[in-house]
């Protein structure tokens, strides 16, 4: 039986508090600065494919640096819209989170080991991935109780092959990404336009939905094994 804290989860509500904070940035830089963000979203659909090339090295880099990966993906809605910016945030998320697994196993394995090789977190990490690794992966994605980013390198210094983990991080994101995505394109409209798109709230139910109802499947799944 898996009865963990670290199985809660608190996307959610972390989700929520980004979507705000993004939200009063762009209202602000809407409202009192000119119409900045107008002005910043039109560059983006000018520019042609150098804002999303632009956009995936920030968010892969901003990854193997451990900033906050939910930021990045409300910033991707609000400049690309729902759906373009969730394949851009997936990308900018793959090809991060690959660097960052690479550079905890073969660079900073034994920095990483000392700081936090008798975290509670990592322990149960690394007890579960040894009898359980792709749930155990999928789960870590889904409900993250560290920073996705934090996390990367967390499991680089497990048993977890490559393959699966990079494939799993990406996989697993995709409903937490069009959740984000489809919250950033909402405030977007709402700041510019002063309008709200019924089917992106419809998006974003569904998302949450597909979010809860795949912890509560992979939780079970884990608690029977």
């Amino acid at each position: 039986m898996v009865k963990r804290d670290w199985l809660k989860s608190r996307t959610f509500w972390h989700g929520v508090i980004v979507v705000l904070v993004v939200g009063v940035l762009s209202f602000t830089a809407e409202k009192y600065g000119e119409g900045h963000l107008s002005s910043l979203v039109n560059w983006v659909e000018a520019s042609g494919n150098f804002a999303p090339v632009i956009f995936v090295l920030i968010n892969v880099f901003g990854l193997a640096f451990v900033l906050p990966q939910t930021l990045f993906t409300v910033v991707a809605g609000v400049l690309f819209g729902t759906f373009k910016g969730a394949l851009l945030s997936l990308a900018g998320m793959g090809a991060g989170s690959a660097l960052a697994f690479l550079l905890g196993r073969f660079v900073f394995r034994k920095t990483i080991l000392q700081k936090l090789g008798s975290n509670t977190y990592f322990i149960d990490l690394e007890k579960l991935s040894k009898s359980h690794p792709l749930k155990v992966l999928a789960l870590s994605r889904i409900v993250p109780v560290v920073p996705y980013s934090m996390a990367n390198y967390l499991w680089s210094v497990t048993g977890v092959r490559f393959i699966p983990f990079l494939v799993m991080s990406v996989f697993c994101l995709i409903p937490e990404t069009v959740f984000l995505t489809a919250g950033g394109h909402l405030l977007k409209a709402g700041v510019t336009k002063g309008t709200v798109n019924l089917e992106l709230i419809a998006v974003l139910i569904v998302a949450g939905a597909v979010i809860f109802f795949l912890a509560k499947a992979v939780q079970k799944s884990l608690k029977e094994s």
